[in-house]
């Protein structure tokens, strides 16, 4: 009976875990082209402690689902995707199936404006591409777009049958699909500041625009579509959520993107944003977040992190990778830190390499373990936690102790950005517990987290279990997996910014 209390718990608490930090992952195309791709995806983010997927069902003006699925109230004529099998599986009707008793959360992703792939041989049986070339929009100098001035063609914004062919055909998903948790939006702008100028648009522009520049009547165009479909999809299904994967610096997105997606969120026609934080540079993604904070968006944004490698190869640390797991951890870090309402990664094809994905939810998604949970239950508990707790009760070494290649490996400590940076030398590869002491040997932090054997490092903001931040001085550094504890004396230098 006790177990079954502890398993009940655990659940419980695991579940309250998930719901206070949205933990998403991108699915592509080719990860749903069966039931057992689509299981094993799924299998894979319960078992790494994500609560969303976002699946890509509209790739380029295809269907990765059923069209007038329940009915034909909505016009939306397109053809099934090139991507799956010619049979009658359908991906997001299964992946939300299979999903919803795991508390799975299922975003039906979009692609807008981006009408076409890339791929020549694929064009002519794109469904814009054949029967409305007249969308396609225009460079600055007149001319339509070409193929490779983007990925794909763009079909215009500021064409008014542009807009509602599209709210048409994401109405039609949102009907079809009513257990559907939230519509994603991507390329929900346009293609470049020298893209765009379509002679409809240009016509429009001259007939409305006297008061307002030409950037300003193109985002407006956006912005009207936006809101638009927001109020349409929300009178089919009212609980449904509106999102969008947008540019992440604010400027960029407005100046060359026509994309406010500041606005989006101040005006609520978008439930969350989920810029795409992908830059490599760790400054430039935080002065992403702090221009954020600076409007108070953080409640309403989930932070897109890059995940992938540019070569293809696997984002663990020992293939020798410039941005691996480790560098995608100290963004989750920060994003918490400054209480963002949770976290993307792009994508699940970059995370599968070397099952990355499984070692960085080590690192940041762990699952609460009986040993934390064990207080909070009941005082019947306290023997089996003390019990529990056994294991830890050992001979604590120096971690001078601790030699390779003829070096003392002592941990060290440094200020790199807005984070102390502990470097430790590992014995074994596990959860490992390390916490820090004063000169009288009294605890003032401590904190757990998974760890490969060999070479390690961790990220710490500064703050102590008090909520203040640590002053510089002489402290004592303490880790421990099960019978094995290392203490060592250092030095912490000053304040963090």
């Amino acid at each position: 009976m006790k177990k079954q209390l502890v398993a009940f718990f655990l659940i419980l608490l695991a579940v309250i875990e998930l719901e206070a930090e949205i933990r998403s992952i991108w699915v592509l195309p080719w990860d749903m082209q069966s039931p057992k791709i689509i299981d094993e995806v799924i299998q894979n983010a319960i078992q790494n402690n994500q609560n969303e997927l976002i699946l890509e069902v509209r790739y380029r003006s295809d269907a990765l689902y059923t069209p007038n699925r329940r009915s034909s109230k909505y016009s939306n004529p397109e053809p099934r995707s090139y991507i799956l099998a010619n049979n009658d599986f359908d991906p997001l009707e299964y992946a939300i199936e299979k999903a919803k008793p795991f508390n799975l959360r299922i975003q039906a992703w979009v692609v807008a404006f981006n009408a076409t792939p890339i791929a020549t041989q694929m064009i002519q049986e794109n469904y814009i591409f054949r029967y409305h070339p007249e969308w396609i929009t225009y460079d600055v100098d007149g001319k339509k777009m070409r193929l490779t001035d983007q990925y794909g063609y763009f079909i215009d914004p500021g064409i008014q049958a542009v807009q509602e062919y599209l709210t048409n055909v994401f109405c039609d998903i949102v009907d079809g699909y009513p257990d559907l948790d939230g519509l994603h939006l991507d390329y929900v702008r346009y293609p470049e500041s020298w893209l765009g100028y379509h002679p409809e648009s240009l016509k429009r522009f001259q007939e409305e625009g006297k008061d307002i520049s030409w950037n300003q009547w193109r985002t407006k165009q956006v912005t009207d579509f936006v809101r638009n479909l927001n109020q349409r999809i929300k009178e089919i299904n009212p609980e449904i959520l509106l999102t969008a994967a947008v540019i992440a610096d604010i400027n960029s997105a407005r100046e060359s993107y026509a994309q406010d997606w500041y606005a989006w969120l101040e005006e609520g026609i978008i439930d969350l944003a989920y810029p795409m934080a992908y830059d490599l540079d760790f400054g430039i993604y935080r002065n992403q977040l702090i221009n954020m904070k600076l409007y108070s968006l953080e409640d309403r944004v989930v932070l897109g992190l890059r995940a992938w490698d540019q070569s293809g190869k696997s984002l663990l640390p020992w293939e020798n990778n410039s941005y691996n797991i480790t560098d995608i951890y100290r963004r989750i870090e920060l994003a918490r830190k400054n209480d963002f309402r949770g976290i993307a990664l792009f994508s699940y094809s970059g995370l599968k390499p070397g099952n990355a994905l499984s070692h960085l939810a080590l690192l940041a998604y762990p699952f609460i373990d009986e040993l934390e949970v064990m207080p909070l239950l009941s005082n019947k508990f306290e023997d089996h936690a003390i019990r529990c707790c056994s294991q830890y009760v050992s001979k604590i070494c120096d971690a001078s102790t601790l030699i390779k290649d003829n070096h003392i490996l002592e941990p060290e400590i440094e200020i790199k950005d807005t984070y102390y940076v502990i470097h430790f030398y590992l014995p074994r590869e596990g959860r490992w517990h390390w916490r820090i002491l004063n000169n009288n040997g009294y605890e003032i932090y401590d904190r757990k987290g998974y760890f490969l054997a060999g070479t390690a490092q961790e990220y710490w903001n500064g703050i102590l279990n008090n909520g203040i931040q640590i002053t510089a001085g002489n402290y004592i550094l303490e880790y421990r997996l099960e019978n094995q504890v290392y203490q060592t004396k250092i030095f912490i230098p000053g304040e963090i910014d």
